[in-house]
């Protein structure tokens, strides 16, 4: 489509990832959805090869991306730590390295789904609260350093949303005590945040970066003390 931004969406597969990609299609935008079979960020040659194959083009990137698998510290490897770091932080940066100098180009945006335990933390998390804080950090800082040529950079924090993941790693009665903690009274959906993540990311937005965005129903402002 002539005039139509490139859109690099990293987990561009998985439930959060597809709404994503959806609404950015629907408004224009040409999208690559990048699910891990197409590049594996937790693994370098990987991304190597995925840009060898593929232009180094980009308006908009956005790393929907993530690794969470639930266990306490005194059970964790180093490499399960390692593992999460890998995918969700330094396979971000490996492949912002590629599409950096297009982003500075066409003045771009740039996007990162973070989460709660970005800034909050939960038993069993480790691995995955590391990481999401450090992606929050990777963002203010990118954002100050990006600035200067007109790119914006920010964080979504989704609260609980209905995905696969999230059913995957809580049982029904955990989700039902979200629910009761979620001021709306629900979950949200992945297409309530592609909604803010398009807005984020598009040419409306001028004035927004460095910033992490929460969509969570009001959980995090209290709703979860009843």
């Amino acid at each position: 489509m002539p005039g139509a931004r490139e859109v690099l969406v990293l987990g561009g597969r998985g439930d959060i990832g597809s709404a994503i990609c959806a609404v950015f299609r629907e408004r224009g935008d040409a999208v690559k959805a990048a699910g891990r079979n197409d590049l594996d960020l937790g693994s370098p040659s990987s991304i190597d090869a995925y840009f060898e194959r593929g232009t180094r083009e980009c308006d908009v990137l956005v790393h929907s991306a993530g690794l969470n698998n639930p266990k306490l510290f005194a059970d964790l490897s180093d490499e399960e730590i390692a593992d999460s770091l890998r995918v969700n932080v330094q396979g971000f940066l490996s492949v912002l390295k590629y599409v950096e100098a297009s982003l500075r180009a066409r003045k771009g945006r740039v996007l990162v789904i973070s989460s709660l335990y970005g800034f909050l933390a939960r038993r069993g998390r480790l691995p995955y609260v590391l990481a999401k804080h450090a992606l929050v950090g990777a963002v203010k800082t990118l954002a100050i350093e990006m600035a200067a040529d007109g790119v914006l950079v920010n964080a979504l924090s989704p609260g609980f949303i209905l995905t696969k993941m999230t059913a995957k790693n809580n049982p029904p009665e955990v989700i039902k005590r979200f629910e009761a903690g979620i001021p709306l009274g629900r979950l949200g959906t992945p297409k309530e945040i592609a909604e803010v993540s398009y807005f984020l990311c598009s040419p409306a937005n001028t004035y927004v970066t460095g910033q992490d965005i929460v969509v969570d129903g009001g959980f995090s402002i209290g709703g979860f003390q009843g």
